[in-house]
């Protein structure tokens, strides 16, 4: 945790823009120093990398309800949005891809795309100073910095990459930004194989620049087998969304996108990178899966393996540290409802019943993924069952299912507890690490590109089932579906579901009238059970709304994406 300590204690921010209170990205006091009086110092460039890292971090959590991990979920079969019965009804519109559904609601992801360029802008400077400055590694590592000059490029890179992917898997339309900028709300939008060819090569330059690892004391550092497996899933998402979409998509041709992206990477590159991950990285699948998250493994009765396990390979830390912490899983809990080991929260991001209804139940990922009040009993007292009617009390569109992995972990007084600290019942925060790539994810990557695919599927699938289990094979249908049980509320569904065409979505995500019996539904094309129109996600084309704020504040340059107008 001794980067993550830096990164959310650091009092520093580098002025990258004008003081103008209406510009697009002016959210910093302008008293902080400057790029011009900055870069001065190793400790100053070791202090920018930490910004680097603490934009990536803000970006997380900064957008309240609506940052990249909820609305995953809610844009997908799995989730419903929830919220309280009394809400306003934007999660509604977000599970129904209809913002008539709230159409006050113009500014959704405000707080999420600014975070994003103003981490984007971050990196921008690093690199651009980069060569300036008189590195001496070797006294950088004496320091406890473990940063190189090398290494500190491919951190940045890794860094500017994902933020540009998960909003291209957001927007689809982007500025493409590669220098600071005062106001990047005035660049307009560029050609998405201009986008992606960035991502894809500032990942391949930071595989070539990245350590495979880091000392212990500096977890949550990026690694080459990070960017390894960040650029496969890359490859797949763009290869899928534009290869397979039949529909014609506004403002991309999809067949140039393709043959562009053909002579930036290749698909034995992509294989290579993820054989280098399976060969050769310290990387490997936990025995007990359940253990991966805490408050499902207390609930088991198991030990959590805790932030350092060896499937997790690249993982945006969180810690107690100045009252910081991770804000997003608060949606995910019951509203005003303890149920130890598991907290309570604000009821976005619930589960759909009919997934767990569908599952296996000899599957043992679905008692790690979704907590059925029904099933489960209090951890600390098998007397006290949860109350279900309780639990749905101010729950819209409950229907007894949470998603599980994130929830936060209680002990048997519903304190929240975080390792060694235990906190208050009334905190809505939370200290468990987001992981964005397991080892479970390469292996299925690789089993869909056709390395040993059997092999590496049955790596995933035996670890779930035993290895006694009856033969599975690794065609695409299971291989997809086996990616949909193992990462259940990892903000992986639906972005599995856009890349096998944009018609395979919208079919997965439909929920035909007469709908879905929920309690506490609002009534929406008239009936207060969920219906999901087709043609809804079809007319989004699979994308989400760029904040009409930013639209006007870019003088006619940037255009909002189709089906989200207000």
């Amino acid at each position: 945790m001794k980067l993550l300590k830096i990164v959310l204690s650091a009092c520093f921010s580098i002025l990258l823009l004008s003081n103008c209170s209406d510009k697009f990205l002016d959210i910093y006091p302008v008293d902080r120093k400057t790029e011009a009086t900055f870069f001065k110092t190793q400790e100053e460039v070791y202090q920018t990398l930490v910004g680097c890292y603490q934009g990536m971090n803000r970006w997380l959590n900064n957008g309240g309800n609506w940052v990249y991990p909820i609305v995953s979920d809610i844009m997908s079969d799995d989730a419903a949005g929830g919220a309280g019965k009394s809400d306003y009804l934007l999660p509604q519109a977000l599970d129904r891809f209809d913002l008539g559904i709230a159409p006050a609601e113009a500014n959704i992801y405000s707080a999420m795309w600014a975070d994003a360029f103003t981490t984007i802008n971050r990196c921008n400077t690093f690199l651009k100073k980069i060569d300036e400055f008189p590195w001496d590694d070797n006294s950088a590592y004496a320091m406890g910095k473990y940063m190189s000059k090398a290494a500190s490029e491919g951190e940045v890179r890794f860094i500017r990459a994902y933020i540009y992917f998960c909003s291209m898997q957001m927007w689809g339309h982007l500025p493409l930004i590669t220098e600071t900028t005062e106001d990047a709300g005035l660049e307009a939008q560029s050609d998405p194989k201009l986008i992606y060819e960035l991502i894809v090569n500032d990942l391949k330059k930071a595989i070539g620049l990245l350590q495979p690892s880091f000392p212990g004391d500096a977890g949550g550092r990026v690694t080459k087998y990070a960017a390894e497996g960040l650029l496969a899933r890359v490859y797949l998402f763009y290869t899928g969304y534009y290869g397979k979409t039949q529909a014609e998509l506004p403002r991309v041709n999809k067949a140039e996108l393709l043959t562009y992206m053909n002579g930036v990477i290749t698909e034995s590159e992509v294989k290579g990178y993820l054989n280098d991950i399976i060969q050769n990285a310290d990387h490997d699948l936990v025995d007990d899966y359940i253990s991966l998250w805490p408050a499902g493994a207390a609930a088991a009765g198991i030990g959590y393996a805790g932030e350092y396990n060896k499937e997790v390979i690249f993982a945006i830390k969180h810690g107690y540290v100045n009252g910081t912490s991770m804000n997003w899983v608060s949606d995910m809990g019951a509203r005003g409802y303890i149920m130890p080991p598991y907290g309570r929260g604000w009821g976005f991001d619930i589960g759909n019943k009919y997934l767990w209804d569908s599952w296996d139940p000899n599957d043992p990922r679905r008692d790690a993924s979704l907590m059925n009040v029904n099933e489960e009993h209090n951890l600390f007292n098998d007397a006290d069952p949860y109350d279900d009617a309780e639990a749905g009390r101010d729950v819209r569109e409950y229907q007894s299912l949470f998603l599980k992995k994130y929830l936060r972990e209680t002990d048997g007084n519903g304190n929240e507890v975080y390792g060694s600290y235990v906190g208050n019942p009334s905190s809505m925060s939370s200290y468990t690490d987001y992981i964005v790539i397991r080892y479970a994810d390469v292996l299925l990557m690789a089993a869909e590109l056709g390395i040993d695919a059997q092999a590496n599927f049955d790596k995933v699938y035996h670890r779930a089932y035993g290895s006694s289990a009856p033969a599975k094979p690794a065609t695409l249908e299971n291989i997809m579906e086996e990616r949909h049980h193992e990462f259940v509320g990892e903000a992986i569904r639906y972005w599995d579901l856009l890349r096998m065409g944009l018609e395979h979505a919208a079919d997965a995500i439909k929920i035909d009238a007469p709908g879905i019996p929920v309690v506490n539904g609002a009534l929406i094309y008239g009936s207060t059970n969920i219906v999901i129109k087709r043609e809804q996600v079809m007319a989004t084309y699979g994308l989400s709304q760029i904040p009409e704020q930013q639209i006007s504040l870019s003088n006619g340059k940037l255009v909002q994406n189709e089906g989200w107008s207000k």
